[in-house]
């Protein structure tokens, strides 16, 4: 069974920043562990000491501390008394316990008990210290269900490999599954999840693979975004290698800019507004022939809180995918608050792009795993 990581935040800035939460969470997601635990200790809490302490006795299995600047020395002192330990400066410059290990700078492991502990300084705006837990073996792979029938097969290997596998809906048909390391021989593959369907696309990153796949045939994509305001396009930028298959995108908010910019129609808005079938046909149109561009994604909708009209209520969005001669058009009804539907929508058009390509995608990963 798979060792699950408690993570022990101290310092608001740890837990709390825009910047350096996400990037702590993502580096401890390259360690391939379960994050059973978040717990946050406020830097004016008098009683850290005891707090820490609790936690340290109370969990078990391997802990990462993540310590503001003016809290990592607290962290080894608190750590040394529990062990009656001194301090000393180790090679690198940090102050740590005695017997702390495989010190670098910034970051030492402890043993207290059983427990293996981490303890890093973090600080906004730097690079995040070396993590030295070892890492555990993980897999991730995006599922397409078509049938029922697949749908329910998956739910059984859910069933019977529960210690080791999460499985998560992100969307009505596409489905994350993530195998962690474990010593039980129904350990998931890639060979047993074809045994149920075909629709399989390794990695935590549908992007990044999308990305891969669309370099090796040759493909550049394009979006026209309103709604998401330039969601979709941030969402292939933020993965390496995003340049092989995007040379530009269009955020086009105001009917003027749609118009101007992508040559949708004054009689189009004017008869079917800008949240409409007619008019994501006609901005995908506009994108892909100005770039040009082999896919073209666009959308238009109403993120709200308001912005609702009448047959149009908050939430409702049209997207439309262009993939050389082939078009698809939908609308869909998402629920959630303003962000909650933007970063839905871009869920749906990563899903109709997956969709779009039928089965080659599916055989190119067969080929290439």
């Amino acid at each position: 069974m798979t060792q699950s990581l408690e993570l022990i935040c101290l310092g608001v800035e740890s837990y709390a920043h825009p910047v350096l939460t996400p990037y702590l969470l993502r580096e401890i997601g390259k360690l391939g562990r379960r994050i059973a635990s978040i717990q946050r200790l406020h830097t004016l809490d008098p009683e850290i000491p005891i707090r820490l302490r609790q936690l340290l006795e109370e969990g078990s299995g391997p802990c990462l501390i993540a310590a503001d600047r003016d809290h990592f020395p607290l962290v080894g002192r608190i750590l040394a008394t529990l062990k009656g330990e001194a301090m000393i400066l180790s090679e690198t410059g940090t102050l740590i316990p005695a017997d702390a290990r495989e010190a670098r700078r910034d970051s030492y492991l402890f043993r207290f008990g059983e427990r293996l502990i981490n303890v890093i300084r973090v600080e906004p705006g730097r690079k995040l210290p070396e993590l030295l837990l070892d890492p555990e073996s993980r897999k991730t792979w995006q599922i397409f269900p078509e049938t029922p029938e697949e749908l329910e097969a998956l739910r059984r290997l859910e069933l019977e490999i529960a210690d080791s596998l999460d499985l998560t809906e992100i969307l009505p048909g596409w489905i994350r599954v993530t195998s962690y390391r474990s010593t039980s021989p129904t350990s998931l593959t890639s060979e047993r999840l074809r045994q149920v369907t075909p629709r399989i696309i390794p990695g935590d990153s549908l992007v990044e693979f999308l990305i891969g796949y669309l370099a090796a045939v040759g493909k550049h994509i394009t979006f026209a975004e309103s709604c998401t305001g330039g969601l979709l396009a941030a969402t292939f930028t933020s993965q390496p290698g995003a340049s092989d298959i995007l040379e530009g995108s269009y955020v086009t908010y105001a009917n003027r800019i749609k118009s101007g910019w992508l040559g949708v129609r004054e009689e189009t808005l004017r008869e079917y507004g800008a949240v409409s079938r007619e008019c994501v046909l006609e901005m995908a149109a506009g994108a892909q022939r100005n770039l040009p561009a082999d896919i073209a994604i666009a959308v238009s909708g109403i993120a709200g809180p308001t912005g609702a009209v009448p047959g149009k209520p908050v939430g409702t969005v049209y997207l439309c995918l262009r993939n050389g001669d082939s078009v698809r058009t939908e609308r869909l009804q998402l629920h959630g608050d303003r962000n909650a539907v933007q970063k839905q929508t871009v869920l749906y058009a990563l899903k109709f792009l997956v969709e779009s390509e039928k089965e080659k995608i599916f055989k190119f990963f067969s080929e290439n795993s």
